[in-house]
């Protein structure tokens, strides 16, 4: 928000230099981020009238100008072809100092010694315009210096206003502000006109089919107009605000939105239909409207429109149609102040892509009790600057009045919160500096009856914030906090989450963070059909954030492509996140928590005595092993069914009998999309349904105080035999002796039959009853070779 200081004074009195109040607005609330001096590109030029235009003799397009500067008259030659005697111009005599520094000098043109010139604004720095003089008030003292006469030299502060104030978008919002903190009064603008004998219900007629959308619309309806330039204290503040002006009419809506705070627009009467305007959604066929910058835009249902009786003319709080804007043809000017649902303008504006001044403030919030007042000041304004009439009355229709929150202040509370000992006066004269009206209700109790203009008070904590804004940051004590600190032990997926990453940490691991939003092209990698799309932003940043992702791989996948291109082969990464499962018939995703980890390149670092060796399956199992271990997933095994179809091979992991992800290597095609030539292995675990299948703390098992006897056995089984069978089949026959079977060799070949395999497992066998016997020992051993024989069809090696 660009405030100007000399359109503030016209408000406020404050006894401050620029830095002085650029830190107690900064202090209250309000950022200031900079401060620009405004100083003029010129020196020397003064108001002049023009006595005498008489046609040069000696060129067509050239007069000969006697002006005045109340001192002496010059003799100026000028090729403006408006240039008429009695008017006051800006002129600059010999001696003078232009735009980009040039000194004017007497000079003869065509025959005539020209003592200086008057003036376009693009020689004054002011604009790019050449085509005519430069228009000043015509009441300005003769001989006075320009710069001093318009108030050419400002400050300019550019205030970061906060989203919840857009009561302080405007020079009075921010007038209240600074009324407040120098303890100054605040001065409104003064409204007066007269009005027509004719009446605006004549001609005109307001129309909301919509009041939930437009819970207010007046207007204004003002004859007479002649379209033309502003004048230069309209035009130069609105340059100062970083506006463009256009022209009087135009300028008006403009003006008012920065001085006020609330959005206005002209419709051009005479382009309105039946001269009724209608509030509205649009109707079948009305999907395309083409605005005042010329682009046709594609429409939302539910995008609020004003219509007039025929057609759409405007979109509500966004930006005005072609149809109906004001043109150098314009005579009547239907002026519109409404307040609409702030929620409504926003989603509007994000289908649309389409911010402007306007919805910039309608979708924070304006003042539902300002609309009159901007009205009435654009409708004096319009008819001063282009000769005008404003008909008697307005229309002002507001079926469901915006309810004013009362909320009751404690004293006692707002001392306990900021540390303070403010007392009921204190506090109460605090709002009432802020325009907040306060009323004792007893000794610690205050009512105040929230303005119109400060939808951001809602709770009690609301005021007690305007009291330590207003009292001073600053002048809050400074104490230690007392009180018994309470640390709460988070709930069991939090500390399995931060378990999962030390473990794959410790384990060489890496953690990585992506983006929730996904590509197409990362979408499609892994390839097949899902159930239902993928749930896709309306308004993505980029197309490489076009839709919210539905796994995690992709994007760890695309993240070792990127590791690989800066020269870095050997990744071992993870991820633990949000995805989002499209659900068939539902218009939100299943939101579900997934770990996911990548390895590839080499197993580890390359040494001297270490030859390199590829990364493989089994170092990716041994990862899940001891992930599952250490979050005390029991009954955990692998499967090698129910793999996706981007598995080159693998296993499916299962806790407690059911699955609850992958592991193994992807197909070698992955691999050749990212560039990457080495193997891919990978592994998915639904960690929300780990977590379910997870002990929530160990269980303490005391230490054994008797020997354990250890037995190994090799097995000769079929092949289709896994070794998690025979391990499942070792604990349920040597129960409850066995206390651990563990495999430590695996051999095919000679004498071994084709088809068939040896596995050799390290068994462990205790009583925690008694020490067993090498024969008690025995006897259970071949009861389970034996058993294992009828079962799996075992043959002892």
């Amino acid at each position: 928000m660009r405030l100007p200081l000399n359109w503030l004074r016209e408000f406020v009195d404050f006894p401050a230099t620029p830095e002085v109040l650029a830190d107690r607005l900064t202090l209250a609330g309000f950022e200031v981020e900079g401060i620009e001096a405004i100083k003029p590109d010129f020196v020397g030029v003064v108001v002049a009238r023009a006595a005498r235009v008489d046609p040069h003799p000696n060129a067509d397009r050239l007069s000969v100008v006697e002006v005045e500067d109340g001192r002496r008259t010059y003799r100026v030659v000028c090729g403006a072809p408006d240039v008429t005697a009695g008017r006051l111009y800006a002129f600059a005599p010999p001696g003078a100092v232009i735009s980009h520094g040039r000194e004017l000098k007497a000079v003869k043109l065509r025959g005539i010694l020209s003592e200086g010139m008057l003036l376009a604004e693009d020689e004054l720095g002011i604009s790019n315009d050449h085509s005519t003089l430069m228009a000043i008030p015509q009441d300005l003292p003769l001989g006075q210096d320009l710069a001093e006469a318009l108030q050419f030299a400002d400050v300019v502060l550019e205030v970061a206003v906060t989203p919840n104030r857009p009561d302080c978008l405007s020079v009075l919002g921010l007038a209240r502000e600074v009324a407040a903190l120098f303890r100054r009064p605040l001065r409104h603008p003064e409204v007066d006109f007269l009005e027509a004998d004719e009446t605006i219900d004549q001609y005109a007629k307001v129309t909301i089919l919509d009041p939930v959308a437009c819970p207010r619309y007046a207007a204004r309806l003002v004859t007479g107009l002649k379209v033309g330039p502003s004048p230069f204290w309209m035009s130069h503040r609105l340059r100062l605000a970083g506006l463009r002006s256009i022209n009087n009419l135009v300028d008006v809506t403009n003006y008012v939105l920065w001085e006020l705070g609330q959005p206005l627009h002209a419709f051009d009467f005479d382009r309105l239909t039946g001269g009724e305007i209608v509030v509205r959604l649009p109707h079948k066929g009305e999907e395309k409207f083409i605005t005042l910058d010329g682009q046709e835009r594609e429409v939302h249902p539910e995008t609020l429109f004003i219509c007039d009786a025929a057609r759409p003319v405007a979109l509500a709080g966004i930006m005005g149609g072609q149809e109906s804007e004001v043109t150098g043809e314009t005579h009547r000017v239907l002026i519109e102040s409404a307040y609409f649902n702030p929620p409504h303008i926003r989603r509007a504006s994000k289908r649309l892509g389409l911010s402007t001044e306007s919805s910039y403030r309608f979708e924070r919030g304006v003042d539902p009790d300002g609309v009159l007042l901007a009205l009435e000041r654009a409708a004096q304004l319009m008819a001063a600057l282009g000769g005008g009439r404003v008909l008697k009355g307005k229309i002002d229709v507001y079926p469901n009045p915006v309810p004013r929150p009362r909320l009751v202040l404690r004293i006692s509370r707002t001392n306990r919160v900021l540390g303070t000992a403010y007392t009921l006066e204190q506090v109460e004269s605090l709002l009432q500096d802020l325009h907040l009206p306060a009323v004792g209700l007893d000794p610690d109790n205050l009512a105040v009856q929230v303005p119109s203009h400060r939808g951001d008070l809602a709770r009690e904590i609301d005021l007690i914030e305007e009291v330590a804004r207003l009292g001073g940051y600053e002048e809050i004590p400074v104490t230690l906090p007392e009180g018994v600190v309470a640390v709460p032990r988070p709930p069991l997926p939090v500390r399995l989450g931060r378990e999962a990453k030390e473990l794959l940490v410790g384990q060489g691991f890496f953690e990585v963070v992506t983006y929730s939003f996904q590509s197409e092209r990362l979408e499609g990698l892994l390839g097949g059909r899902q159930a239902a799309p993928p749930l896709y932003l309306a308004n993505p940043l980029s197309e490489e954030q076009a839709l919210m992702r539905t796994s995690l791989l992709p994007g760890l996948l695309d993240l070792v492509r990127r590791n690989f291109l800066k020269q870095n082969r050997d990744v071992r990464l993870f991820e633990l996140a949000k995805i989002f499962v499209p659900q068939p018939g539902a218009d939100l995703p299943l939101e579900e928590n997934w770990l996911v980890g990548v390895m590839y390149g080499a197993r580890s670092e390359t040494s001297w005595h270490t030859p390199p060796e590829e990364v493989d399956f089994f170092d990716l199992k041994g990862v899940v092993e001891k992930l599952l271990e250490g979050l005390l997933v029991r009954e955990a095994s692998f499967s090698a069914e129910g793999l996706p179809a981007y598995f080159r091979y693998g296993a499916t992991v299962q806790a407690g009998g059911e699955a609850v992800g992958w592991l193994g290597e992807l197909l070698p095609t992955l691999g050749e999309r990212l560039d990457l030539g080495g193997k891919l292995f990978v592994f998915l675990l639904n960690f929300d349904a780990l977590c379910t299948r997870a002990e929530p703390f160990p269980l303490y098992t005391p230490l054994p105080r008797y020997p354990a006897v250890y037995r190994d056995v090799a097995l000769v089984l079929p092949e289709a035999v896994s070794a998690a069978q025979v391990v499942k089949a070792l604990y349920r026959h040597g129960a409850p002796w066995l206390e651990e079977a563990r495999l430590f060799d695996v051999y095919v070949g000679q004498p071994i039959p084709a088809g068939k395999r040896s596995l050799a497992f390290h068994l462990t066998y205790r009583d925690p009853e008694r020490t067993l016997t090498d024969e008690a020992v025995d006897q259970r051993h071949e009861a389970l070779v034996k058993a294992l024989a009828e079962e799996l069809g075992a043959e002892l090696r």
